[in-house]
């Protein structure tokens, strides 16, 4: 037949298609197929679209068969065959007899029934096609969406729905590799509810009973429901066996609880719940964990965690985003019950290692009219900080009671639109900037266990005004900003020490200059390389900032932070991050970064950064007080990023110091994932610190220079065959010669279950180490059983993906 087509496909390769015919006024717009000339199609079923469900009474009932006989309204005989649909419900034979007055359908061979996205089979059986009841011998059905099959001693068909086996069995596994099912005195399948029940079920893995169920109830479809779900063990140093048993209650669409009871033999019960609230103007989550009497420490332990978000007024757009004008508010409040309480009790490392929790309330408001350049907001913010670790006391943070902020912002002249079109809006014009911020710092030891004092201030009252005004001329080919800005500090502090010296303010201008030029060309000889069309571009940079010197030896600091060394630090006037430091400037920044980008798609392939700032005169300002030797020198940035096909990338980052002759600071990172659950990663660290000068206001003592950083990781995901894949990674430390982190886990994928197990170990302080060993069994469709470590594979392997992958449902369920 190949043969024979191609001889009229031929001649026809140079002919455009022919015309579609007229569309009628009645037709769709929508053109389901091209138009393939003389060439005839097979056309879409209109049983596949989804369309409005019709009721019983108004349904049509078909048959067909290879041969009908019988007496009109009395008896049907189908023979061969034989077939009976009626809104969406199919009943099957080799033959079928059909009683008009008394509505049985009598089944004998082969004999099947399909509704919805149940499918029964069986030897015989007999039916009410109306009433759509009735019953079935020796069935064995299939549910679709989740791959699920099983048999019966007899079916009971109750309604249309609802069906009800005696003596069943269920699993998802196929007849060729029965590895689990279960095993059920009775079971009922709901298919308005989409949801099976079973009574006395035994499961069996390999034949081999493994657990007995009295009740349980699980969905034949993805709907959310109430009930348990898989239970949660493990092993932990800290705890001993440790089983969690979760419940789900589905409360309403948009709200659900999860309840937690655990039980530790090391520590004893825990109740854990979690509450998630979705609305039109607000959400949130309400978490908490209450052990009432530790076996180990004899106190109670808690935890609690309260998230929300919430819009007082005005609108949002497409994705939550707050129109102009919209008032909005959150709420951020966690606590724990003590120091150790996320090393003991935290499922994940993540958790096991924070030190901070946060109890935080604020708004915002954007104005409209008049006022609509103006944003004001509020916040307050109290911290707990942890000290898990008595040989390392981290230092509290102030809180913040309150903050109060108010903002302008304006472009004096609208936007220009490039007249090719082939350019976003460009900005023109004077814009301007103003903001005032009111924030009263407040310290208390009792909360944060002790750590040691931020500074030498228990309270203080900090006001800070700020403004700038830049004229930024943008254009496609080059861009030139000039900005002066100020910003001015003042303080009312009350001092924690005797003799600290009055808190400092001051009023320091800054003038800056900003520009840069943009080159770029097609780069033809890459494209044999990546077998599509590469521009290359070439971006020069000058940075100019004139800061003048004024002394801030006096200045506390309340929330502010060097900024460090980067690509986008190196491009700024202030080298502090904070309201609480203006550096002194007189430096000029020239930088140069090129671009490899996909000419269709935008996609940048790769980018590299070369920058140097020249300090015409050294800085003096420092983060405790003055610098006291200032130089002029400053180090060399580079940085470097690589996407290229098949999936590998590289991010490499470097400082580097003449004048010590050596990389101060060093990132390096590459990752390759030719295909999903396959992937390498590697990755290193190395940060060189200067010396920090002593502070008595801000509480800081004197710390030499030294290589604070130098640790390697390499983590991975690999299949060793069809059905097994293992992954791994460790963490070293180079300073202390110690591995900091270690994780090896394995995944065995069969037809219907996957097993996971994974072992890890982790040093949270200097004096605990967590050792985790956790394992899963994944009933394919069904449930799981024992710890997830899904999510401790994620967390140690970048570019993780489970073995197992979620069915994906069809909307063609009573397709035939």
């Amino acid at each position: 037949m190949g043969v024979a087509l191609l001889q009229f496909a031929l001649p026809g390769l140079a002919q455009a298609p022919a015309p579609l015919p007229p569309v009628s006024q009645s037709a769709p717009t929508l053109v389901l197929l091209p138009d393939r000339g003389n060439v005839t199609v097979l056309k879409v079923d209109d049983q596949l679209r989804v369309g409005k469900p019709i009721s019983d009474g108004q349904a049509l009932t078909f048959t067909s068969s290879d041969t009908i006989d019988g007496v009109v309204d009395r008896d049907m005989h189908l023979k061969s065959r034989a077939q009976i649909r009626r809104n969406g419900a199919v009943l099957k034979a080799d033959e079928i007899t059909y009683n008009p007055d008394t509505d049985i359908a009598d089944l004998n061979g082969n004999a099947e029934l399909s509704k919805g996205n149940t499918t029964f089979k069986g030897p015989k059986g007999q039916f009410k096609v109306d009433a759509r009841e009735g019953f079935m011998e020796n069935p064995s059905y299939e549910i679709r969406d989740t791959h699920g099959s099983g048999t019966g001693k007899k079916l009971t068909i109750q309604n249309s729905d609802i069906f009800v086996f005696d003596k069943a069995t269920y699993t998802t596994c196929t007849p060729e590799n029965m590895d689990w099912y279960f095993s059920l005195s009775n079971l009922e399948i709901d298919n308005e509810q989409k949801e099976m029940t079973g009574t006395n079920g035994v499961m069996h893995f390999f034949n081999v009973p493994i657990a007995y169920v009295p009740y349980f109830t699980a969905p034949t479809g993805g709907q959310r429901r109430t009930g348990l779900l898989a239970p949660v063990a493990g092993y932990n140093s800290n705890n001993g066996l440790d089983i969690t048993q979760p419940y789900y209650v589905n409360i309403a669409p948009n709200r659900d609880l999860l309840l937690l009871p655990r039980e530790m033999n090391h520590r004893g019960f825990m109740l854990g719940a979690s509450y998630r609230y979705l609305d039109k103007d607000y959400s949130g989550v309400a978490t908490g964990e209450y052990l009432p009497y530790d076996k180990q420490t004899g106190t109670n332990r808690w935890k609690y965690d309260f998230q929300q978000r919430q819009l007082l007024g005005g609108g949002v757009g497409p994705g939550g985003v707050p129109l102009p004008g919209a008032w909005t508010g959150y709420v951020n409040m966690a606590k724990v019950s003590d120091s150790l309480y996320p090393t003991d009790f935290s499922q994940s490392i993540a958790g096991q290692v924070t030190s901070q929790f946060r109890q935080e309330i604020g708004t915002t408001k954007q104005l409209t009219g008049s006022l609509s350049n103006w944003t004001v907001g509020a916040k307050a913010a109290s911290f707990q900080t942890l000290q898990p670790d008595p040989t390392n006391l981290v230092q509290a943070p102030y809180n913040i009671m309150p903050n109060i902020t108010a903002a302008y912002n304006s472009q004096l002249t609208p936007t220009t639109t490039d007249p090719s079109g082939k350019y976003v809006a460009l900005p023109t014009g004077p814009k301007t900037t103003f903001s005032t911020d009111y924030t009263r710092f407040a310290y208390a030891l009792g909360s944060n266990f002790n750590s040691p004092p931020p500074g030498a201030y228990t309270q203080a009252d900090r006001t800070v005004v700020k403004g700038a005004l830049s004229l930024p001329q943008v254009t496609p080919g080059y861009y030139i900003t000039p900005t002066v800005s100020f910003q001015s500090n003042m303080y009312s502090a009350t001092a924690y020490t005797p003799g600290t010296p009055n808190a400092q303010g001051f009023t320091i201008p800054t003038l800056s200059l900003d520009s840069g030029l943009a080159f770029e060309r097609e780069a033809a000889e890459l494209h044999g390389f990546f077998g599509r069309d590469m521009l290359l571009t070439m971006e020069p940079r000058a940075f100019y900032a004139f800061t003048p010197y004024q002394s801030q030896a006096n200045t506390p600091v309340f929330d502010t932070a060097d900024a460090g060394f980067g690509v986008s630090q190196i491009f700024t006037a202030n080298t502090f991050i904070g309201n609480d430091r203006i550096a002194d400037s007189n430096a000029a920044t020239l930088g140069l970064t090129s671009r490899m980008i996909e000419a269709n798609t935008g996609a940048e392939r790769a980018n590299v950064t070369i920058a140097q700032k020249q300090q015409f005169t050294g800085q003096k300002v420092g983060l405790n007080g003055n610098i006291v030797n200032p130089t002029t020198y400053s180090d060399t940035l580079g940085s470097a990023s690589v996407r290229l096909l098949g999936n590998f990338s590289a991010d490499l980052f470097g400082q580097y110091n003449t004048q010590l002759d050596r990389f101060v600071q060093t990132t390096v990172g590459a990752s390759w994932r030719p295909t999903p659950g396959r992937s390498l990663n590697f990755g290193y660290r190395n940060v060189w610190t200067p010396p920090v000068q002593a502070s008595a206001q801000n509480n800081q003592v004197y710390t030499p220079s030294a290589t604070t950083t130098d640790q390697y990781n390499i983590s991975g995901q690999w299949p060793l065959t069809k059905e097994v894949s293992v992954l791994g990674r460790w963490g070293y430390d180079a300073l202390t010669i110690k591995t900091l982190n270690t994780m090896i886990g394995l995944e065995w994928m069969r037809d219907c279950w996957t097993f996971r197990g994974a072992y890890s170990q982790a040093v949270n302080t200097s004096l605990i180490t967590t050792t985790q060993v956790l394992f899963q069994v994944e009933f394919r469709g069904f449930a799981s059983a024992g710890s997830n470590p899904v999510d401790i594979m994620k967390l140690n392997v970048p570019g993780y993906m489970p073995t197992s992958k979620p069915i994906a449902p069809s909307i063609y369920e009573s397709y035939q």
